[in-house]
């Protein structure tokens, strides 16, 4: 399942002719969203994850209805519902009312609707057909415009930005720049983004962010869904609007998307008669009615094709494409579902005890000062026109204010200003211009009166801002954040951007580091730095490069950064040369944490180079670097801005990815590529060798523009049944020679290894055993060391290796899960850590018999704080049994899996110290408290009793039950008995039994008493 789900698609001027397009060119559809907007033929069961979030609706269903049984609830009605709505208007400059700017009145007409359509209040319900009336729904939701903002102040809901432009829908980078340009917490306010969304040939005129669950990692496998958690419209749809191409705009687009965030599918599934919606009251649809208007004619005798003979398509639905003028209703199914989602989905859940829903504290006349337009906290005159926005917070009407302006605290301009400010209403006020004295000047704007009296609440009177008058800066600007930063903006503290450690190169390494976690902050221009102006007179080509390293949560919730180019030395930033969130900002960079996120060497940084040569011969150049929070730490590192000679042919290779182990020989490898060259890239040559054995493979018809990454498969055969070592080279580019020799060669190693083994096991390094050691880096840290007691055990040598992270994989053979009910992962670690330094030890699993290890969520994620027992500075070897912790990790969830299992136990090196590794072994999870190689329990039996094993290695054992006449009346064998529990059905009869349980090494009988009453 895909993140955004589509409502009608519009190409100016006729609407059919690109529901045409649509239909017969999904896989062209699928490319131009770039994975974030949802092909209808992959919506609904079709998906896999589809399936999981159907079934998480229907336990949250039965729950509920349970629920009612018991509490006698089923005639009482629901509670209403109350979401808070926050309405971003992203427009091009207009005046209120005017254009994308759109009126009050309208935003609150649509406001309106969206509540009269959920709650059944609509005018047009009389024209719901007889047929439907007893399944049409009030959904008991409905919708307010937020009344107090994220920062506790008093709001009307509505933010208007001056985006200065247009935005193409179907590109993941547009969506990004709408949510930096204007956003709110999404577990409280629900954010609906309102612009024109008509850059592109192709253009969504609405889409929505389908919800999560509590109980499967997020329905959206692409990763940007809880990031972009939003509603968007194209402003022509926001609303009523008669003048809307195509169709008369009723603001049934935002219902039907509010429909979509709330957990609804299309009423024809995506997929025609075969696929449902589940929803059982809405009939089965072949496909969309899109483009059916009035007189809205019931059935449509445009329908040539009806699911089931006699029950009509009900495209009366707000789920359906018709328009708006033919849609009426919800049904009892849809409602339902609706409140499911509302009640259990976490980031729809927590709106209905939103803040937003209630009025702070009101004041009778309250002007606030809520920003300072200009200048900004940088400029390079020393001559500055300041621009104040004022917002009306109070109750009353303002018709009068003064403001005082102050420079370095001390008074210098003073204005009285008449106007009909009327609460919520924001204006700005332009004052003189002003000279600086120089450089970190302290600018200041006071409220002095309101109404010809004093403000009533003077905690909002005072605004202040540092202005630093600056000189433009020659090439090259270099940051490596060791000694400080010339980057400007707040830094340190308690602010977003702070300088911190963090390991690259090296493990004294500095960084800039955007922190978000555990940061619930998500707007406001302290998220922004910038650069001082930058000088590009005389140069020709130009590069921004920097470095960046990020990890999100496991839980899919993910963080964006944005870099923009400024000509006017920052007073307006319309250039956007960097837009990355979710799965595409952590890609080849770090695994997912539900940790803070700190790199630990170079393998987790990712670097990128910007060519910025449409700045040439400029002054006044500014970057700006803006970080978008979610759930974990963004890091910056190596930031240059410089002149560059930039080749015209010019590939680098990335990575090779393909399993380090696997037990099949078809191995999928793909070969990441980018292009460093200015001339996109159409062609290229690879030779190489698999096993010494040589290779060539080409790639035509590509386009991969400049900084761009592409990854392609490549066609590997004759690998061996075990280690394989895989060499590729560039040898051409577009036909020609690659013009740059740096990062055309890679290499990767490949193991296919088919050994097995069952739950359950045990290693402990005292003899041999079918384990996997191996490294990606070819440079494997785990050795075996015996310790000064004698005891073997498994060494990861990091206090010697100083090459930062390199990860060294000790890997288990495939294992299948025997016979066990339930089963844990038990292991010893001994470990101490050095000042300064930080290791991470991970423990993963595979479902696929290795070929991935991140379908699945880790076992353990560890750092050197929580795998130490003790701090040394000296090399660590463990000495006693205090020197040890001992891990228990469930693997109850492995069970089902059956087989291909794979266990990995990751050691990523740090230069920290020696991490000691003993005693693994996967068993029941029930430990035994007896010393006996088996035990029966309980003793007396009635209908089933227990055999619990206690070997000491793992071996094929007969059960045999024998009666007090020495009869055998049952006979068992278990081929991988080592410490599980059995369960046994009791014989029917009463009395003694003896139970025998042989071996090759051993023959031992106990006895049982059966009582069946």
């Amino acid at each position: 399942m895909q993140s955004i789900l589509p409502h009608r698609m519009i190409q100016k001027p006729s609407f059919h002719f690109l529901t045409n397009i649509l239909r017969g060119n999904l896989l062209l559809l699928a490319y131009l969203l770039s994975n974030i907007l949802v092909s209808q033929e992959k919506c609904g069961a079709q998906t896999p994850k589809s399936g999981e979030f159907e079934n998480w609706i229907s336990r949250k269903r039965e729950i509920k209805e349970k629920e009612k049984q018991r509490s006698n609830q089923s005639l009482l009605q629901n509670t209403i519902y109350e979401i808070p709505v926050v309405v971003h208007i992203l427009h091009q400059g207009e005046l209120p009312g005017e254009g994308s700017n759109l009126s009050t009145d309208r935003i609150l007409g649509q406001i309106d609707s969206l509540s009269a359509d959920f709650r059944r209040l609509n005018a047009d319900r009389i024209n719901t057909p007889n047929e439907f009336l007893p399944v049409a729904a009030d959904t008991e939701i409905s919708f307010i415009l937020a009344r107090q903002d994220p920062n506790g102040q008093p709001t009307n809901g509505v933010v208007r930005v001056n985006a200065s432009r247009s935005f193409d829908s179907f590109r993941n980078s547009d969506l990004i720049d709408m949510r930096s340009l204007s956003h709110w917490p999404a577990e409280n306010y629900l954010n609906i983004y309102c612009a024109d969304l008509k850059t592109g040939s192709l253009n969504l005129i609405g889409s929505a962010i389908f919800p999560e669950t509590n109980e499967i990692p997020g329905i959206n496998p692409e990763g940007d869904q809880l990031f972009l958690d939003a509603v968007f419209v194209d402003h022509l749809f926001f609303g009523n609007n008669a003048d809307a191409p195509s169709f008369e705009s009723r603001g049934r687009t935002l219902t039907h998307e509010v429909g979509h965030f709330l957990g609804l599918r299309h009423i024809w599934g995506d997929g025609g008669c075969s696929v449902d919606d589940f929803v059982n009251d809405t009939p089965l649809a072949n496909t969309d009615n899109d483009g059916y208007s009035s007189p809205c004619t019931f059935p449509n005798p445009e329908d040539m094709i009806v699911c089931v003979e006699g029950e009509p398509e009900m495209f009366q639905n707000y789920m359906d494409y018709t328009n708006d003028i033919c849609m009426n209703l919800f049904t009892e199914g849809q409602k339902e579902r609706m409140r499911i989602v509302s009640e259990n989905s976490p980031r729809r859940a927590s709106l209905r005890s939103s803040a937003g829903l209630t009025s702070p504290n009101r004041f009778a006349d309250d002007l606030a000062l809520t920003d300072i337009v200009s200048p900004d906290f940088a400029t390079c005159e020393n001559q500055i026109t300041p621009i104040l926005e004022v917002t009306n917070h109070g109750l009353n009407e303002i018709t009068q204010y003064s403001v005082t302006l102050l420079i370095d605290g001390v008074e210098a301009f003073s204005t009285s200003e008449n106007t009909r400010l009327l609460p919520f209403e924001r204006e700005t006020i332009g004052f003189p211009n002003q000279i600086l004295s120089g450089s970190g000047v302290q600018l200041s704007f006071r409220i002095d009166e309101v109404n010809q009296s004093h403000d009533s609440n003077p905690t909002n009177d005072l605004i202040t801002r540092t202005i630093n008058h600056l000189n433009s800066i020659d090439l090259p600007f270099i940051q490596d954040f060791e000694n400080g930063t010339e980057l400007l903006g707040n830094i340190g503290g308690t602010n977003a951007w702070n300088i911190r450690n963090a390991p690259n190169e090296s493990p004294s390494n500095n960084a800039l580091a955007f922190q978000s976690f555990n940061n619930n902050r998500s707007y406001g221009d302290e998220l922004i730095l910038t650069t001082p102006p930058l000088d590009l007179n005389g140069v020709a080509t130009a590069v921004l490069s920097f470095s960046y390293a990020y990890s999100g949560t496991p839980q899919g919730i993910y963080d964006g950064l944005i870099v923009k180019g400024s000509s006017n030395c920052g007073f307006t930033y319309p250039e956007e040369l960097f837009s990355q969130a979710g799965n595409s900002l952590y890609f080849l960079t770090a695994t997912p944490t539900e940790n803070e996120f700190i790199p630990s060497s170079q393998i987790e940084w990712k670097d990128t180079t910007i060519n910025i040569s449409e700045f040439q011969n400029t002054d006044g150049v500014r970057f700006q670097f803006m970080g978008l929070n979610g759930s974990n730490n963004i890091y910056l590192d190596n930031i240059r801005i410089e002149q560059s000679n930039i080749f015209e042919d010019d590939i680098s290779l990335q990575s090779i990815r393909g399993p380090l182990v696997t037990c099949d020989d078809d191995v999928d490898i793909k070969l990441q590529v980018k292009n460093a060259g200015s001339q996109p890239i159409t062609s290229f040559t690879i030779n190489g060798f698999v096993n010494e054995e040589p290779f060539t493979q080409s790639f035509d018809n590509l386009f991969i523009q400049w900084q761009e990454y592409q990854s392609l498969g490549v066609n590997v055969t004759s690998l061996n049944s075990t280690e394989n070592n895989i060499i590729i080279n560039v040898s051409g580019v577009n036909g020609r020679l690659d013009q740059s020799v740096i990062s055309n060669s890679i290499e990767a190693t490949i193991n296919i290894n088919t050994e097995e083994d069952d739950y359950p096991l045990t290693i402990d390094f005292e003899s041999s055993n079918e384990w996997i050691n191996i490294s990606p880096q070819k440079n494997t840290l785990w050795i075996s060391d015996t310790l000064p007691d004698g005891n073997i055990s498994l060494r990861a040598s990091s206090f010697e290796e100083q090459t930062l992270g390199i990860e060294s994989w000790f890997i288990s053979p495939a294992l299948t899960t025997g016979g066990l009910d339930s089963a844990g992962l038990y292991f010893r670690l001994s470990y101490a850590k050095r000042s300064g330094f930080n290791d991470q030890f991970r423990v993963l699993i595979s479902d696929d018999c290795g070929s991935s290890f991140n379908t699945l969520p880790p076992l353990l994620e560890a750092s050197s704080d929580s795998l130490a027992v003790t701090q040394s500075s000296e090399r660590w070897q463990p000495s006693t049994n205090d020197d040890w912790k001992e891990f228990y990790l469930d693997l109850s969830e492995s069970i089902h899996i059956q087989d291909s299992i794979r266990i990995a136990f990751v050691m990523i090196n740090g230069n920290g110290n020696n991490l000691y590794l003993d005693d693994i072994s996967i068993r029941g999870n029930e430990l035994p408290s007896y010393e006996d190689v088996f035990r029966v329990y309980p003793n007396p039996a009635f209908q089933i009793f227990n055999l619990g094993f206690n070997l000491p290695i793992k071996e094929v054992v007969t059960i045999e039950m024998i009666d007090i006449s020495g009869k055998i009346i049952l006979t068992q064998t278990v081929s991988n008995a080592f410490n599980q529990i059995l369960q046994i059905e009791s014989p029917k009869h009463s009395g003694l039994y003896f139970i025998r349980v042989s071996s090759s090494n051993f023959e031992e009988t106990q006895r049982l008493l059966v009582n069946p009453n």
